[in-house]
């Protein structure tokens, strides 16, 4: 296969693109094309069978937003601490043995969310909300350096609970295909995969490829359940934490002030009005 390599230096303990490429062609495919930056993958997707997104969930969600709608199919090197895209695929191994299995992996199609703020779309993979996870992906990107991924996700977790002991709940007004709920929320999840942030599963009801969104919201009454999650979490326990979920085709949300949009945290002037684009994106699974 031809490919085109979209790559994160800082991801996979720092290995390089020269070592990327070597083990890829050892696989039997052709590196045609080098990309740091997805922007410029639209600009080297004529000549190529295949995109490979080597690095984390940044890095993948990057190249999936670009592919969304293309022809050309998207594979995950899942390189980075959480990996939360690929896991939602089992998307797991050394790059060399996935890079082996790419000649007789199945094209699959996953969807794709939208979010639209006055009229302009963006799209993510894995999710878009308000409260916890937008105050702790903020709050992180200026404390948490990225080096050792089992040291990383350590302090992530803890810095959910924290953030989470001193949190006051805030006022959302939700439409979940068209009926309204309002309340005191500590989070509002719209989710597209399985897992966000530090590994994080809040609801077991989530599946990328079925069409739907999955919205969680856990309001301050059920606070003691989401310290319990967190606390289980950072023991070692892979059990999601059981929150009530709702299907969903659209999910607007109203009194945000700033929503994370994946790992984008930005601010919010007008209601969030939330998408889903069943089977947008072709990847190798």
């Amino acid at each position: 296969m031809r490919i085109c390599l979209y790559w994160n230096k800082t991801a996979g303990d720092g290995i390089s693109v020269r070592e990327l490429n070597s083990l890829i062609s050892r696989a039997g495919h052709h590196v045609a094309r080098e990309v740091e930056d997805a922007s410029e993958l639209p600009d080297h997707m004529d000549d190529v069978d295949l995109v490979v997104a080597a690095g984390g969930d940044g890095t993948v969600a990057r190249a999936a937003r670009t592919l969304a709608g293309e022809s050309v199919p998207l594979a995950i090197l899942p390189l980075g601490t959480a990996n939360n895209i690929a896991n939602s695929l089992d998307i797991r191994g050394e790059v060399a043995e996935l890079a082996r299995r790419w000649k007789d992996a199945e094209v699959v199609t996953i969807d794709v969310g939208a979010v639209d703020q006055k009229g302009k779309p963006r799209l993510f993979l894995e999710s878009v909300g308000c409260g916890l996870v937008t105050a702790c992906i903020a709050i992180g990107r200026e404390t948490i350096e990225k080096g050792d991924p089992d040291a990383h996700m350590e302090e992530a977790r803890d810095l959910y609970l924290d953030t989470l002991r001193d949190m006051r709940p805030s006022h959302y007004d939700l439409r979940i295909d068209g009926e309204e709920i309002s309340g005191e929320f500590l989070l509002v999840e719209a989710l597209n995969t399985p897992s966000i942030g530090p590994q994080l599963r809040f609801t077991r009801d989530v599946n990328a490829a079925d069409g739907f969104l999955s919205v969680v919201f856990v309001q301050d009454s059920e606070r003691a359940m989401l310290e319990a999650y967190l606390s289980a979490l950072q023991g070692g326990s892979e059990e999601p934490a059981g929150f009530k979920s709702w299907r969903a085709r659209t999910v607007e949300i109203l009194g945000a002030d700033r929503m994370h949009v994946d790992d984008q945290v930005v601010d919010v002037e007008a209601a969030i009005s939330i998408t889903t684009r069943p089977s947008l994106l072709r990847i190798l699974a």
